[in-house]
């Protein structure tokens, strides 16, 4: 009986999900530059035949396939007499469970509703977003995944490689869902995957314009899994995931470029190094006068210090544009500025727990453009119990004047969450 519930579910969320269309274009000039940093998707859950499971205390648990979780967020800003810019409601339902000896599915919807307080409520009063919906099948060594979920690639996560989904912004490392097909074949040793993107959202923008019959992504990975490390190599058609303005004419174009990719880690005893390296063609970028089909080679490395409770974190990566003139040019928060041929980006994270308490913190350190802009993120997390949950973070940026982040200088956000999870 369980499984024919879970299966009426997910069904019927799959029918709101084809009637539904989402648009994810948020302006990097409101106030939620870097929300929803604290948003977390839901924990995997195992599946059970059973409609009624037993708790730790030998209870029983209705429905366990079934999550349900409300929060509540506040935001300030402390170098504005600490307004209140961020107070909204969120309730999000998950569903999740095996529809047949092949077939798996899940299915996680959200609500949101914007107080008058919240920057977003002279916008929108309320929002409905599917944050995942896919069935997955699986016949012997293939196994084929098909409706709207995330795909990552490369070993960074947000890094050179993972560019299939537009992420949640610069301290935000979620990435948003899409409509996806993909299939993937297994060796004991290897795997090759595929995927296909029919209708790519593009994020950031208000006016875009976009190419009739290109707009549509492919792409192939082939991984081999080795004693001590994994390599792999990626090729796609892809479509940005944040358009590039013209300055000519204020219109945002989004056309297709073409990637190959490779990406590899090792471990080093407690620690894992990680190194992505990506050939990105035809992208395109301002000049004094039009937009230019040019090139450009990213890469980033990347080192995971492990032993004990506390995380390290160490990254670098680089933008190198292979095609490059003087008179290129960038669009900033308040004016155009130079293109430099070389990008350098920096993070540094490290997190840990409170000894013997339920309490644990975490620092983020993010440079961007060789030092154009500075963001420090420093987060509080409290688990109160198996249900409730409480989080604070603070956010601080520094801009260089006269630069694309320049309108950031002395951003200033402190942001707080309580959660409920039945």
């Amino acid at each position: 009986m369980a499984k024919y519930l879970r299966f009426l579910c997910i069904a019927l969320a799959f029918n709101v999900l084809n009637s539904t269309a989402l648009l994810a274009n948020e302006s990097l000039l409101e106030d939620d530059l870097f929300a929803d940093d604290m948003d977390q998707s839901f924990d995997e859950w195992s599946d059970d035949d059973d409609t009624f499971a037993l708790d730790e205390q030998g209870g029983e648990v209705l429905f366990p396939w079934l999550t349900i979780e409300q929060s509540q967020q506040w935001g300030v800003n402390p170098a504005n007499d600490w307004n209140t810019t961020r107070l909204r409601s969120e309730l999000t339902l998950g569903a999740s469970g095996s529809l047949g000896k092949s077939s798996y599915g899940e299915i996680e919807l959200k609500g949101k509703y914007y107080w008058h307080e919240d920057s977003k409520h002279s916008t929108k009063v309320s929002d409905f977003e599917i944050e995942r919906g896919f069935l997955q099948y699986s016949l012997g060594d293939w196994s084929a995944k098909f409706g709207r979920y995330t795909i990552g690639w490369g070993e960074l996560e947000g890094g050179t490689l993972d560019v299939i989904n537009p992420s949640g912004g610069l301290t935000d490392p979620s990435q948003t869902s899409q409509w996806l097909i993909s299939a993937t074949r297994y060796w004991p040793d290897r795997e090759l995957s595929v995927f296909y993107n029919p209708n790519p959202e593009i994020t950031k923008v208000t006016d875009i314009s976009l190419i009739d019959g290109s707009h549509r992504e492919i792409g192939i990975r082939y991984g081999i899994n080795q004693e001590g490390g994994d390599i792999a190599v990626y090729a796609a058609h892809l479509i940005p995931n944040g358009a590039v303005k013209d300055i000519a004419n204020s219109v945002s174009y989004a056309k297709g470029y073409q990637l190959l990719g490779f990406s590899m880690n090792k471990v080093l005893g407690n620690h894992l190094l990680k190194f992505d390296v990506a050939y990105k063609h035809n992208l395109e970028h301002n000049n004094s006068s039009q937009l230019l089909k040019v090139d450009r080679l990213d890469w980033n490395l990347a080192l995971d210090i492990g032993g004990g409770d506390r995380q390290w974190l160490l990254a670098i990566s680089s933008q190198y544009w292979l095609d490059f003139a003087d008179d290129y040019l960038t669009p900033g928060l308040l004016a155009n500025v130079s293109t430099s041929r070389t990008n350098f980006n920096y993070i540094a994270s490290v997190g840990d727990e409170f000894e013997n308490t339920d309490w644990s913190w975490d620092v983020l350190n993010i440079i961007v453009a060789d030092g154009d802009l500075s963001l420090l993120t420093i987060g509080l997390n409290w688990d109160i119990n198996d249900q409730w949950q409480a989080s604070a973070k603070a956010i601080h940026a520094d801009a260089k004047l006269n630069r694309a982040f320049a309108l950031l200088d002395g951003y200033q956000r402190v942001q707080m969450e309580v959660k409920y999870q039945f």
